[in-house]
């Protein structure tokens, strides 16, 4: 499937391997050293807790500066759509780092304690409307703008054009590989519930995973809009 923004978009190293690279070392490094992993990886402290919210600032920078020239776009419900998801990106930073708690270590106010489950300055731990129902819905997302419709696409040999609408709201190919990731990291927690099994051999912090993966994917989707945007306005 060929694309007009071949040149306009994020190099192959970031978006095409450094994601299965970064997995194959969470397993890796769990199955030969699970101390080093422990210490990288599922600490709080860890390159996935605060890998996701290190990506998402980046990610915010560029859905701010696709906004800003959201008149270069000519559609102004797909730069409204970039609003959502940089506010989505700010809301998933926020929650990751507890609004600045983890940075800061504040006390949380009493008032939160009592309906946080664990007593953080955060809203995804006292309800589910916060936490599981937003998290399906932008796996639904996820699935559909960044896996299915591309794998439709390459199937069908459809491409779109700069001046189509379907060009600037669906992810690009760069985002294929992380939205691809996001889903399977889960699968199996999945296995696991569905089937009551024990744990596996090879234990990682599944949910962990998939939120970096996330982050991954909203880093290249707002970067890419950006990219291709500016490129666009400027004839390049």
């Amino acid at each position: 499937m060929s694309s007009p923004w071949r040149d306009r978009e994020l190099p192959a190293w970031l978006w095409l391997w450094f994601p299965p690279l970064m997995l194959v070392a969470v397993y890796l490094t769990s199955w030969l050293n699970r101390p080093l992993h422990n210490r990288l990886f599922s600490s709080e402290e860890g390159l996935l807790e605060w890998g996701t919210v290190i990506l998402l600032v980046p990610a915010i920078v560029f859905g701010v500066l696709a906004w800003i020239r959201r008149r270069d776009l000519g559609r102004p419900w797909v730069a409204r759509w970039w609003l959502v998801l940089t506010l989505v990106c700010v809301y998933f930073g926020g929650e990751e780092i507890s609004w600045g708690q983890k940075l800061f270590h504040w006390q949380t106010p009493a008032v939160i304690g009592e309906l946080n489950d664990q007593n953080e300055t955060n809203l995804h731990n006292m309800s589910s409307w916060f936490d599981q129902k937003p998290r399906l819905l932008f796996e639904l997302w996820v699935l559909g703008g960044g896996v299915l419709v591309p794998a439709w696409r390459a199937m069908r040999g459809v491409t779109y054009t700069r001046d189509q609408w379907q060009s600037w709201f669906w992810p690009t190919a760069v985002c294929a590989p992380s939205a691809l990731l996001a889903i399977l990291s889960m699968v199996p927690e999945w296995i696991k519930d569905a089937f009551e099994l024990p744990p596996f051999p090879v234990e990682v912090r599944y949910s962990e995973i998939q939120e970096f993966y996330f982050s991954l994917f909203l880093l290249f989707y707002l970067a890419s809009a950006w990219l291709r945007l500016r490129a666009s306005a400027t004839g390049r």
